[in-house]
Formats: structure tokens, C-alpha cells, sequence
């Protein structure tokens, strides 16, 4: 069932922050079907892309079916991430991305 797509209150001060702090952020909002608002990545030091699913909810916002069953596809891999604090959000997806880093490129 698709809903229609509204962009959480939250939203555009997530996507801004995510963008100071160096992730590429692409609106997947309109998408439906439980794909997730953005795709963030950024390349780690080898040039290798790094990504992860984010879904922006406000604090008291829940997952709807559909995307608890993307949330399950991705989330083990530490690719998909529930936003609801800009951040938060920075903090957790910086050090995703910097355990992603092998040890040889930290150098």
C-alpha cells in the first residue's frame, strides 16, 4: 500500500547536517513502498563507496510495515539507520563509516 509522501519535520535539518559532516545525501522520499528517505554515503579513503539506508522519523515516530521489512533486509549489515536527531545521527553514521575503514587505510 503506498502512502502518501510527507517529509517528517525533522527532515531538512538531518539532510543538512548529514552534508556538513561530509555524506552525499540522495532523497528517496517519494519513493514509497518502504524504501527508506535518503541514501547517505561517502567514499572511504580507497575510494570504495560507503552507504546506508536512512529513515527520518521524528522522536516519537514509528516504522511502518513495510519498512521494518527493509529495516530487516539491511540494518545487520549496518546499512540502514532511523533518524530522528541531526546530531545523533552525524555521531552514528560517522562511526559506521570509520569502523568500515580497514586498518591499512587509516594510516
Amino acid at each position: 500500500m503506498r502512502h502518501a509522501a510527507r517529509r517528517d519535520g525533522n527532515d531538512a535539518i538531518i539532510t543538512e547536517a548529514l552534508r556538513k559532516a561530509g555524506f552525499t545525501v540522495i532523497d528517496y522520499g517519494k519513493a514509497g513502498e518502504g524504501i527508506p528517505d535518503k541514501l547517505v554515503t561517502r567514499a572511504l579513503p580507497n575510494g570504495t563507496p560507503w552507504v546506508c539506508w536512512v529513515e527520518i522519523k521524528m522522536p516519537k515516530g514509528k516504522l511502518r510495515e513495510a519498512q521494518e521489512v527493509f529495516r530487516t533486509l539491511f540494518e545487520h549489515r549496518g546499512e540502514f539507520y532511523v533518524a530522528r536527531d541531526p546530531e545523533e545521527t552525524v555521531r552514528e553514521l560517522m562511526e559506521r563509516w570509520m569502523l568500515a575503514i580497514k586498518p591499512e587505510q587509516q594510516r
